[in-house]
């Protein structure tokens, strides 16, 4: 049986998890013979070379309307939705209370516990694929039983750079000497990321150097009205003249090559549903460094990065979660002791574990979710 599938999700090609999500797989699916349309919030009608279809959805609520309309014109038989739980339970309550489809959700847990509230609106769906076993077991805690949605990596496109291109990348790109050590953040500019926690343990471990230089290279946007002002912070934490500041949504090979000429890569975030951008430097061969929560414990857990502690924990407005907050003063000796070569990471390990996580697996796994829900045999 060949399957038309809506796709929902978030596909701001500047720069979205979702996006980075939901292109392989629905590209996966069109290569076994899907026919797939998505519609796509935050996408601004891009010129794009994907093996489907993307209509522009300004709202959330136009998304609904529209999907609704597909289903008596185009006859999908199947609905999949990318995004986080509470807005699978704006669609499901508000726009497809009654449905003439198979609904799948694919989503992220940040947090622990799982409030219950949200934990309803998986009852809702046909399938919940969460996208962490982290995820898993939070949903598993409040008796709701959901499916381990492995999130594939291309490995051969975030691959590691040769010494050559890693020389020649410092040179180019950050016009710094040999001896300068280099730490990279890929994260957004908002509150769960703590960035001004990243800037704070950066300054502490460049004071620890005693002359030695060293740089902070953050992708991030950083003009975003909710975000911190970082260059004045920066100022006011005394590493201006220490921080390069790059936009997200710089071509590939740009952000590639920041990747491949740092020295280690910090995530102080307070939660994760997964971490891409972990995954991104795992594979290119960065040491690792991230709180021990959530989504982050689970990816760089068994030697395949270095975990630190939080010193403390509240409890979050976004689903009652709570939030970890990473001990700065931890994190920064982490950062001294691999700069001085007293600890390491095992990032040959962490390399095997991105390569054992290839997207053909996740569409494949994706593929027999959709025939078991409409009962063929697989």
């Amino acid at each position: 049986m060949a399957h038309k599938i809506l796709w929902l999700s978030d596909f701001d090609i500047i720069g979205s998890g979702y996006h980075n999500i939901s292109v392989p797989l629905c590209s996966g699916l069109g290569k076994l013979g899907y026919e797939v349309k998505a519609l796509g919030m935050g996408y601004k009608t891009q010129i794009h070379y994907y093996p489907f279809s993307i209509i522009p959805m300004p709202s959330l609520s136009l998304a609904g309307s529209t999907a609704n309309l597909l289903s008596q014109l185009w006859k999908f038989d199947t609905m999949i939705v990318a995004m986080d739980i509470y807005i699978h339970g704006i669609l499901l309550s508000e726009h497809f209370p009654r449905r003439n489809f198979k609904y799948i959700g694919i989503f992220p847990v940040e947090a622990e516990p799982l409030c219950m509230s949200w934990a309803s609106i998986l009852l809702q769906m046909d399938k919940a694929l969460v996208i962490s076993q982290f995820g898993m077991e939070a949903a598993k805690a409040t008796g709701i039983e959901v499916e381990y949605l492995p999130v594939g990596i291309d490995a051969k496109v975030w691959r590691r750079p040769t010494l050559e291109e890693r020389q020649q990348i410092r040179s180019a790109f950050f016009g710094i000497e040999d001896n300068t050590f280099v730490v990279l953040t890929v994260a957004d500019n908002q509150e769960r990321k703590n960035i001004s926690a990243a800037m704070e343990i950066f300054r502490e471990f460049q004071d620890s150097l005693n002359g030695r230089k060293a740089l902070y290279v953050l992708v991030t946007r950083e003009h975003i009205l909710v975000g911190w002002r970082l260059r004045e912070l920066a100022f006011e934490y005394g590493i201006s003249d220490k921080l390069m500041i790059y936009e997200r949504g710089i071509p590939f090979e740009h952000l590639w090559a920041l990747y491949a000429g740092a020295d280690a890569f910090l995530l102080t975030s307070k939660a994760e549903g997964l971490g891409m951008p972990l995954l991104e430097a795992m594979a290119v061969g960065l040491p690792c460094i991230a709180t021990d929560c959530t989504g982050m414990r689970e990816l760089l857990s068994d030697g395949r990065g270095i975990l630190i502690p939080h010193e403390y924990v509240h409890r979050d407005t976004f689903g009652n979660g709570k939030r970890y907050w990473i001990n700065k003063h931890l994190a920064a000796d982490a950062l001294y002791k691999l700069a001085n070569g007293i600890i390491q990471t095992d990032t040959e390990k962490a390399r095997k574990y991105i390569e054992n996580r290839p997207w053909e697996e996740s569409v494949l796994h994706l593929d027999r979710v959709i025939r078991r829900i409409h009962g063929e045999e697989i």
